[in-house]
């Protein structure tokens, strides 16, 4: 019986710290081709969801030769009508700062969880003019999106991140900019303030339940 109990607890222990599913930045890229710094830009990127898949941060392109970031402020829109041609609705925003890990070449902060269902979004960022780039090697994408297109605007300060439908679609890919996390935080390794899904505490508490137990049957074996 103690066996037994050890092994679930060491069950429920092990899922509780086991790895994530797969997750990562909505883009990436392996080299960033260009560099430049130049105004205050507001650029945006429009993708379309083709599998619902889950959000857990928002995150803004890293100086190339600091790693830094300027306190860039990142918003998250779904598109209110086909291809984000018009208004959209914000459904996260946050300001990146140099707080957190640099993944790639992205800087990610924390949101709260939500859920794309399939549709078309938008992420728009403040540049505070950061480096920002374009056309880079590699690009790539998450396999639950389709990239459409990179939005920009020319702002008379820092701006805000608004919703960007003033379309230059003249660049391959970029410019970044601002990005999506997918999947859990928590587990990515680079950015903090994740928490451990519901289904996950669970089995925590059980497992040190468990572990108690155990505990206290072998003392009482051993005072017996």
């Amino acid at each position: 019986m103690k066996s037994i109990i050890v092994l679930l607890a060491a069950a429920g222990l092990s899922t509780a710290v086991a790895a994530p599913a797969v997750a990562g930045a909505a883009w990436e890229f392996t080299t960033a081709s260009q560099s430049f710094n130049n105004n205050n830009w507001i650029f945006a990127n429009s993708f379309t969801v083709k599998t619902a898949v889950t959000v857990s941060g928002l995150g803004y392109y890293a100086d190339p030769n600091n790693g830094q970031v300027d306190n860039n402020k990142v918003a998250l829109y779904s598109c209110d009508t086909s291809g984000c041609l018009t208004t959209g609705t914000m459904l996260a925003s946050t300001t990146v700062t140099n707080t957190y890990a640099v993944l790639g070449h992205f800087r990610f902060v924390t949101v709260p969880t939500l859920t794309l269902a399939p549709g078309d979004y938008l992420v728009s960022g403040v540049s505070v003019g950061d480096n920002y780039t374009w056309d880079d090697t590699g690009f790539v994408t998450d396999p639950s999106i389709t990239y459409n297109d990179n939005r920009w605007i020319l702002t008379g300060g820092a701006g805000t991140p608004d919703f960007v439908n003033f379309v230059r679609n003249d660049v391959h890919d970029g410019y970044w900019g601002p990005n999506v996390f997918f999947g859990n935080s928590g587990g990515s390794g680079g950015f903090t303030g994740g928490v451990p899904e519901p289904a996950s505490w669970m089995l925590m508490i059980a497992g040190f339940g468990l572990v108690g137990i155990a505990t206290r049957r072998r003392n009482f074996a051993v005072a017996a």
